[in-house]
């Protein structure tokens, strides 16, 4: 038990340095982090939680292994296509609600800062849920792939968020939408993959080369952002398409 729980304060230790180490030129106030941290963690998983289980009950799926052999493959794949939209949807509304009127958000960086940390959070509390239903060995799993899943694809999402506020849109989740769903679709493949590929390296390996590619992308957005954002010299505080 001290393993376990010695890693998890070292997991969320580590995630928390990493996403602040590469906003380099300003980065966020550590008590603006761990804020978002905690109130974004339970401002999305609380309600995606509960759309999860009302939709799983709709369809008869069961959340226990091996309950959801008799409900169709294409069930399946609708409960994962929501599960992907319900969660990222939940956890992109959070990082808006709580960010939108910060005054430390002052660079399109802070947009994946605060997203991503957001996404740890909801991890965080997921795994807890997880380890508890289906045993310690869960926990190890997840440490790879799903919490580098969440944090990375908060960065897709958080990218349209830095685009509307440094843009003066006129609303968030119209312009953060095509994102969010993004996000959703490759959240969809990441749960196909964990579940439905019957062979348990490949359903171990896709699912962490998945979280490993998105990381290395949220990592070089945010360097970027940051180098772009108007705390550097010489360079702009606009968002690029590229």
């Amino acid at each position: 038990m001290v393993i376990y729980i010695a890693t998890f304060v070292i997991t969320i230790i580590f995630w928390l340095w990493i996403i602040r180490k590469f906003d380099r030129f300003e980065r966020e106030p550590l008590k603006n982090i761990l804020f978002v941290f905690i109130a974004g963690g339970l401002l999305s998983i609380i309600p995606a939680g509960l759309f999860n289980g009302l939709f799983a009950w709709m369809i008869g799926y069961g959340f226990e292994p091996g309950s959801d052999a008799g409900i169709g493959f294409g069930r399946l794949l609708l409960f994962y296509g929501f599960v992907g939209f319900n969660e990222e949807f939940w956890k992109a509304l959070a990082t808006i609600i709580l960010i939108r009127r910060m005054k430390s958000f002052n660079e399109p960086a802070d947009a994946l800062v605060y997203s991503m940390t957001v996404a740890f959070g909801f991890s965080v509390i997921e795994n807890i849920e997880y380890t508890l239903k289906l045993g310690y060995p869960v926990f190890w799993v997840r440490q790879f792939n799903a919490v580098p899943l969440h944090v990375g694809l908060a960065a897709i999402w958080g990218i349209g968020i830095a685009k509307v506020r440094f843009s003066n849109a006129p609303s968030y989740m119209s312009r953060v939408m095509p994102y969010i769903l993004i996000a959703a679709f490759l959240h969809f493949i990441y749960n196909l993959a964990a579940t439905r590929i019957f062979n348990t390296a490949l359903s171990l390996l896709i699912p962490t080369v998945i979280a490993f590619f998105l990381i290395l992308f949220a990592i070089r957005r945010v360097k970027k952002y940051s180098e772009e954002g108007p705390f550097r010299d010489g360079l702009g505080d606009g968002v690029s398409d590229a």
